[in-house]
């Protein structure tokens, strides 16, 4: 994405407002190009920067009895990686338009390969689950979710912290353009990638909002908005020496949010919701009134507005909505703010007196406010809505079945253990590959119902191999952290993934095989010439894997040719192997990372990658573990130097014994180690330290 760099910005203590920033281009090509000069006055986002933040996203979709053509052109705008909430308060009555919603999203999840939450806003169970867990503010006294746009948003945030995701969208489903819908989450994607605090909000301007008069007619902004900026941006005036203009965006329905932002503030009720957003910002953290959260005060608080490209167009719902819905209650939280002067409430006073459908003298009414959601005990809202997940995450059938899962959420103060392993020299023998002397540790392992998850440099299919031979059904991580492998049906929330491989769901981490071979080859070549210009360097022979037969890896690993075949199927790294002197070894593994990559050692060869390891990789899955079945103690089996990420991410280390009957030093936090090479020292870490931990 091309943009507009910074816009003059207004600070108010600990808060940043930062002026609109124009996109220029939604597609701005390839990000590796080093000999283009950008102009000063524009600022790229890469592609991948942007996926990055569109995978720890939420996009929070309300409908009301909506026009379900125009719903499925929304829904086929949000991008691939963002995780769906659709919140719904349609009519379940004569013609139940919640249950057609329901099943549009129940198709398109199975069409497109994704997930999304589907839920209406008076679903009984969710509001139990929401008042046993502290937050009854968000009920009305029907014990149920009051009806209300700022209501479903809520709901909305709780799904998305209960999803583990970091950022949570808003985008109105009447929208009439699915290149708009598309826009949009761009531009949250971005502006998150351009803020400097992880409490932040990103706020859309529409360049046009078309109306229907004869021919279709095209207006700069929406009349509330204007009214609502106006005094906005009089607030904040009078809080300074200048006056200002900044706020654009005091009515925007299409927003986001970092989650640790949304989770902190106050909300009022019904369409006063974006207004009070802002408000409860400058209230809460600027520093004119009282600060008590310290942490948010040090980092600063940033609301960054931008302005699309595509037009807004959707169904003009008459005046009388958005003089007395939106525009009367968006006035009320300026006004009743205690931010808000003397001066400040005579202009709302008498710019209400003069609007057609206002009375002179109307009392302007105190907007209902709703606390922060983090106010609500998550662990026990997610314990309590386990059994009805099944019921609101679709499509329908392809998340809940219990094959091969570990068991379910611990009760709470419980802990749920995760074995990590090495491969070769830990469960595999470093000689003969063979696991024989560990398989009583695998069955208890399997008794227990302990995931046991596989993080080696071995590929896909390698692993896969052992995988099927003894049973085992968790995920595994390859490649050194390449990528991650979950099996379709073992997470029951859903989760952003790049690719599908059979029955696996593949988390990507690491760079393209062909791309990590081009490097190499290169990094390589210059390593020979320097090494062959240098009188104190010995001489070198290299080979990798890439560059071998399936005979000559065979006889080089003592695989066999099985096995040898499925080494050669590398996606994220390349095996090398180095023989020479330690003068000429180190100059080889600087121009390796001199050029970007990195290696690591496994005892024999050489692992080469992009930059990802086993630690980034075990990081990413712990949270999903955490996500799905609460508090979790990880331990990490290792041999080996190319083990110490893995070791350093996990709470209880244990190295085994390398032949020779000798532990690798490294330094780790409180390791454990184990007499036994290989797979005997992997069988007593089970038996003496996973097991009997309580």
């Amino acid at each position: 994405m091309r943009i507009e760099s910074l816009r003059p910005a207004e600070h108010l203590g600990n808060v940043t407002i930062h002026g609109v920033r124009r996109f220029l281009e939604l597609d701005s090509g390839a990000s590796n190009l080093p000999h283009l000069q950008e102009s000063r006055e524009v600022e790229i986002v890469d592609q991948q920067a942007i996926s990055d933040v569109e995978k720890k996203m939420a996009i929070v979709l309300p409908i009301k009895d909506e026009d379900l053509k125009v719903f499925e052109g929304v829904l086929s705008g949000i991008p691939h990686d963002c995780l769906m909430i659709v919140i719904s308060n349609s009519s379940k009555q004569e013609v139940d338009n919640f249950k057609n919603e329901k099943d549009i999203v129940n198709r398109f999840c199975r069409i497109t390969h994704r997930q999304a939450f589907v839920v209406h806003q008076k679903n009984p169970e969710l509001a139990n689950a929401i008042a046993d867990a502290g937050y009854p503010e968000l009920l009305g006294e029907d014990g149920l979710i009051r009806s209300g746009k700022a209501e479903g948003m809520i709901l909305g945030i709780i799904l998305t912290m209960f999803s583990g995701r970091d950022y949570v969208g808003f985008i109105d489903t009447d929208n009439y353009i699915p290149g708009a819908v598309w826009e949009y989450a761009k531009h949250f994607a971005t502006g998150f990638n351009l803020a400097q605090s992880p409490y932040s909000m990103v706020r859309i301007l529409w360049k046009y909002k078309p109306k229907l008069v004869g021919d279709l007619y095209f207006k700069r902004w929406g009349r509330v908005s204007e009214v609502t900026n106006k005094h906005l941006n009089h607030l904040i005036s009078s809080k300074g020496k200048f006056e200002t203009e900044i706020i654009k965006t005091g009515n925007a329905g299409e927003h986001a949010m970092s989650i640790e932002l949304a989770k902190r503030l106050t909300y009022g009720t019904g369409y006063a919701v974006e207004t009070k957003e802002i408000m409860s910002i400058l209230e809460q953290f600027s520093g004119i009134l009282p600060i008590e959260d310290r942490e948010v005060a040090e980092e600063g608080v940033e609301i960054l507005q931008t302005e699309t490209i595509n037009p807004h167009l959707h169904e003009d719902k008459g005046g009388d909505h958005l003089l007395q819905d939106m525009l009367l209650p968006s006035l009320a939280v300026i006004y009743h703010s205690p931010l808000a002067d003397d001066a400040g409430r005579k202009m709302i006073e008498t710019q209400l007196a003069g609007m057609e459908g206002f009375n002179a003298g109307i009392q302007i009414p105190q907007i209902k406010l709703i606390p922060p959601p983090q106010k609500m005990d998550l662990p026990k809202f997610s314990a309590i809505i386990e059994k009805y997940l099944p019921q609101i995450i679709l499509p329908d059938g392809e998340l809940f079945s219990r094959a091969g899962r570990p068991s379910r959420l611990p009760s709470l103060g419980q802990f749920k253990k995760i074995v990590y392993t090495d491969l070769d020299g830990t469960l595999l023998n470093p000689l003969t590959y063979s696991y024989s002397t560990a398989l009583d540790a695998l069955r208890l392992l399997k008794d227990k119902q302990l995931p046991l998850v596989f993080c080696s440099a071995k590929t896909m299919g390698e692993q896969d191999l052992y995988r099927n031979e003894l049973g085992i059904k968790d995920p595994f991580i390859t490649e050194n952290g390449g990528a991650i492998f979950i099996p379709k049906d073992y997470f029951r929330l859903p989760f952003a993934y790049d690719r599908i491989a059979g029955n696996y769901l593949v988390i990507e981490l690491g760079m393209a095989y062909k791309d990590i071979r081009h490097i190499l080859k290169k990094a390589l070549a210059a390593a020979c010439a320097e090494i062959e210009n240098s009188e104190k360097a010995g001489n070198i022979f290299i080979t990798s894997f890439g560059d071998m037969s399936v005979e000559d890896v065979s006889r080089l690993t003592d695989l066999n040719l099985k096995q040898a075949e499925l080494a050669k199927q590398r996606e994220y790294s390349e095996t090398v192997h180095i023989e020479g002197d330690k003068r000429s070894t180190n100059m080889v593994l600087n121009h390796i990372q001199q050029s970007g990559l990195e290696y690591s050692f496994g005892g024999r060869f050489y692992e080469v990658t992009g930059g990802n390891d086993k630690g980034k990789a075990i990081k990413i899955l712990n949270e999903l573990f955490r996500l799905n079945f609460g508090n979790i103690h990880t331990f990490g089996l290792g041999d080996s130097e190319n083990d110490y990420s893995m070791l350093e991410t996990v709470d209880s280390p244990v190295l085994v014994q390398r032949p020779g009957n000798k532990w690798h030093k490294m330094r780790l936090r409180n390791p454990s180690y184990v007499k036994g090479v290989g797979p005997e020292g992997f069988s007593r870490a089970v038996t003496d330290i996973i097991i009997p931990m309580e």
